[in-house]
């Protein structure tokens, strides 16, 4: 009887203590597999994201992970606060090793790059949980990605298999493309853009994941001043449009947006025919004419021609589901 008066307040003691220490406590030697070390690896990388599979695979590419458990109605316990997963070339490793909790829930979410541009901040709401990132300037050409998986149980009666991380695009892809006609310029003919100037947009943003569903990857706000036509952050000089098209700002950086409402968006293009240079005509098009707004997740390519003016066909609108890690989707094992 002693003993198991001195047993039940010391179970309970050790208890309080793992949940005290959070998820990461060492599992003793001989502990079920359920209890073992969380890690990150990678299958395949995707060529065709703004970020190159070089640069991705380089040593020191890294994303940011977060990550909290709860047991039932108890307070979250982080497990990853912004932790840094990073690429040795070929491996993915973090710090000091996180192991799984028998019935306890986790939730992770996480962002691409780890290192965000200058002036760019990121918060992590433990209890929602979702991410948000302050001020980020899409200017800078970084392909802002997150992941914000469905909660996932610690079942004690199986071993815990990996975590997919599927990352989605958070900011608009935008391709201007435009093309010669010679059914109206003649064969041989070609349109020569002196210069092409985009304004009337915003560049910076906030972003917020507490709405992070299927259809639509958070909200955005934009922030500042509208760009003016005199701004020359989106310019493009002496292009030749060829017959099959060529985009207007070939500058990957010049692809990426803040998602973003079009009421005061303008495309100003100055152009001659290259037959003669004596004559250069101007042309503006309000884009609220084409599309209301750019989406987070969303590719959208503006095809054009011109002759005596602009005339732009529908643009193409589909889900930009290409992301520079693990295939199609930016799929990261945890």
């Amino acid at each position: 009887m002693s003993k198991g008066f001195h047993l039940r307040p010391m179970l309970l003691v050790i208890a309080a203590v793992l949940l005290a220490c959070g998820c990461s406590e060492r599992p003793a030697d001989g502990a079920a597999d359920h209890a073992r070390a969380m890690r990150f690896g990678t299958a395949r990388v995707s060529t065709r994201g703004v970020v190159g599979t070089a640069e991705l695979q380089a040593a020191g590419s890294a994303f940011a992970v977060w990550g909290i458990c709860r047991k039932g109605d108890a307070a979250p316990i982080r497990v990853f606060d912004g932790t840094r997963v990073v690429s040795d070339g070929g491996q993915w490793s973090y710090g000091e090793p996180q192991y799984w909790l028998p019935t306890f829930t986790y939730d992770f979410r996480a962002l691409y790059p780890a290192d965000l541009p200058a002036g760019a901040s990121v918060a992590f709401a433990g209890d929602g949980p979702h991410l948000t990132v302050g001020d980020f300037d899409a200017v800078s050409g970084v392909d802002l990605l997150a992941a914000s998986p469905a909660p996932i149980e610690c079942d004690p009666g199986r071993t815990m298999g990996p975590v997919n991380l599927e990352f989605r695009h958070l900011l608009a892809r935008v391709r201007f493309v435009g093309r010669s006609d010679e059914q109206h310029l003649g064969t041989g003919r070609r349109i020569v853009i002196d210069r092409a100037v985009l304004y009337g947009i915003r560049t910076r943003g906030d972003w917020s994941g507490a709405s992070f569903a299927e259809e639509l990857p958070g909200s955005w706000t934009p922030r500042g001043e509208l760009l003016g036509a005199e701004s020359g952050t989106y310019v493009a000089e002496s292009v030749e449009l060829a017959t099959d098209g060529t985009d207007l700002f070939a500058d990957e950086r010049a692809l990426l947006f803040i998602p973003q409402e079009l009421t005061d968006a303008v495309l100003e293009i100055t152009y001659h025919y290259d037959c003669s240079e004596s004559y250069r005509y101007t042309g503006r098009v309000a884009l609220k004419s084409v599309s209301e707004r750019w989406e987070a997740g969303k590719s959208y390519r503006y095809p054009f021609t011109i002759s005596d003016r602009i005339f732009f066909d529908t643009p193409a609108v589909e889900a930009w589901q290409y992301a520079p890690i693990n295939g199609s989707d930016f799929n990261v094992d945890l």
